[in-house]
C-alpha cells in the first residue's frame, strides 16, 4: 500500500513539475511570472497537450537507451571475449563519458552566462544530468529492476521536466514572433485587433486570454469570454499550387 502511494505521489509530482517547467519555458520570453495567473489545477491541463511531442520523443529516446544499455554481466563477458567486443565496450564507454561531460559543461556554461530566468536554459539539463548520474550509480534505487527497464524509467523521470521546458521555450519563441504563422484576436472588449495594431494570440489559461501587441510587444490580459481568432502569415495550399503552376507556364529564355 505504501509503495503504491509513493509511486502515485512521484507520478503526480512529476506531472505537476513538468507542467510548471513547460509554462516557465514558454513564458520566459515574455518576462512574466505566469504562475501568478494560473491555479494549481490548471497547470497540467495548460501544458500537457503542447508538450506531448517532446514527451513522445523523450519516451522514444529513453526506450532506445534502455534497450541499448549494457548490464554488468554483459560488460564483463565482452571484456573477457577480447578483440572487437572489448574494443566496442571501451568505445561505448568513451562515447558516453564524452557526451556526459559535454552536456555538463555546456549546461553549466549556459547557467552561468545567462541572466534572470534564462539561466533555466542551463540549469534544467544540468540538474537532470546530475540527478540521472546519481540515481544510476548510487546503487540505492530500482535495483530489483532489469538494467534496461531501470535506465528507461530513470531517463524518463529525470529528463521529462527538461524536455517540457525545452518544448515550452521553443513554442514561446514562435508565439513571440509576429512574422511567424499564428492568429490575431478580434473581440468586442479591450485589446481587439485593428488596422493599426494587431494583438497576436498567445494562449488561454483558465479564464484569462493573453495577447501580444504588434506595436510595442506589450502583453494584454483580458477575460477569455467572446473573441475571434483570425489566422495570418499562413500560405494556403491553393496559393502554393497557383504559384507552382505560374512557374511552369513561364517561358524559358
Amino acid at each position: 500500500m505504501n509503495s503504491k502511494v509513493n509511486i502515485s505521489i512521484v507520478i503526480c509530482g512529476l506531472a505537476l513539475f513538468s507542467g510548471i517547467s513547460y509554462l516557465w519555458g514558454f513564458w520566459v520570453h515574455f518576462d512574466l511570472n505566469i504562475l501568478s495567473y494560473v491555479a494549481l489545477t490548471e497547470i497540467v491541463k495548460a501544458s500537457v497537450y503542447p508538450a506531448l511531442p517532446a514527451i513522445g520523443i523523450l519516451a522514444a529516446y529513453s526506450a532506445m537507451d534502455g534497450a541499448n544499455s549494457m548490464s554488468k554481466k554483459q560488460h564483463d563477458e565482452y571484456i573477457e571475449a577480447g578483440g572487437l567486443y572489448k574494443g566496442f565496450t571501451y568505445f561505448l564507454k568513451f562515447y558516453c563519458v564524452s557526451l556526459i561531460f559535454l552536456g555538463l559543461g555546456h549546461s553549466a556554461y549556459m547557467a552561468i552566462m545567462e541572466t534572470g530566468y534564462f539561466r533555466l536554459i542551463g540549469l534544467y539539463p544540468l540538474i537532470s544530468l546530475v540527478l540521472f548520474l546519481y540515481i544510476i550509480f548510487s546503487n540505492k534505487y530500482l535495483l530489483n529492476l532489469p538494467v534496461n527497464l531501470r535506465v528507461f524509467i530513470v531517463s524518463l523521470v529525470c529528463f521529462l521536466p527538461t524536455a517540457s521546458f525545452s518544448k515550452g521555450y521553443s513554442n514561446g519563441e514562435i508565439a513571440l514572433d509576429h512574422d511567424a504563422s499564428g492568429h490575431y484576436v478580434v473581440s468586442n472588449g479591450f485589446c481587439s485587433s485593428s488596422k493599426d495594431e494587431r494583438f497576436r494570440y498567445i494562449g488561454v489559461i483558465g479564464s484569462k486570454l493573453f495577447t501580444l501587441s504588434s506595436k510595442d510587444n506589450s502583453i494584454c490580459i483580458t477575460k477569455s469570454e467572446d473573441f475571434r481568432l483570425i489566422s495570418y502569415n499562413k500560405k494556403s495550399f491553393n496559393k502554393s499550387l497557383e504559384g507552382k503552376a505560374a512557374k511552369k507556364t513561364v517561358p524559358s529564355s
